[in-house]
């Protein structure tokens, strides 16, 4: 079985709080969904939050893959 540790840098965590109140749920919800519970939340999403998940979801794929 293999490990993946979750990585949420400052990076991530100061973009998801620079969200309004909002987005900043809806963001916090689908990174949980995703990571934690292994859901997809593209359905939970507005497009416009989408857009911001993607690059917020990118950051910690990225983050995650350099701690690995």
């Amino acid at each position: 079985m293999t490990q993946n540790n979750i990585i949420l840098t400052p990076r991530v965590i100061n973009t998801v709080n620079a969200l309004p109140a909002k987005e900043r749920n809806a963001i916090s919800n689908a990174l949980a969904a995703e990571f934690i519970l292994g859901q997809d939340p593209a359905e939970t999403l507005t497009a416009m939050q989408m857009m911001l998940y993607s690059i917020i979801r990118f950051y910690v794929k990225q983050d995650m893959e350099r701690n690995n």
